[in-house]
């Protein structure tokens, strides 16, 4: 019996502690990664969809990779660029400091292991995929 209310204990606090903690305007609902946790990994661009609704799905040839620690590497053509990135304003949006480029703050729509989407302050979204 107690192994059994432990259990629903359990399940409710994973219910309420990732129902308000994982809403981006596309999803998912829930999860049981943190933020940061989904962020981290390498990841590709699937396709771009800028304001005006038009698609770019050129074969993109850059590799993101975002670590756990705040630092990040695009990989391009045998060349790289570092990148420092940050969860802000409530981990709705993240915050990526390219050194020698400058900085992006942009929102997070979707956020998945295999799945996120950005928009910038244009209204472009890029679809990223996980590698």
């Amino acid at each position: 019996m107690k192994t059994i209310k432990l259990t629903t204990l359990i399940l409710a606090a994973a219910l309420v502690f990732g129902s308000t903690s994982c809403k981006y305007e596309e999803g998912p609902g829930l999860s049981l990664r943190t933020k940061t946790a989904r962020v981290a990994g390498e990841w590709t661009i699937e396709k771009i969809i800028y304001a005006d609704g038009t698609e770019d799905t050129d074969n993109f040839d850059y590799t993101y990779s975002f670590d756990k620690d705040g630092t990040g590497k695009i990989n391009f053509s045998g060349s790289s660029v570092d990148f420092n990135w940050d969860l802000v304003d409530s981990k709705e949006k993240i915050k990526i400091d390219i050194d020698g480029f400058g900085s992006s703050t942009e929102t997070i729509l979707r956020l998945t292991n295999k799945e996120m989407w950005l928009k910038d302050s244009d209204n472009d979204q890029t679809h990223f995929k996980s590698k």
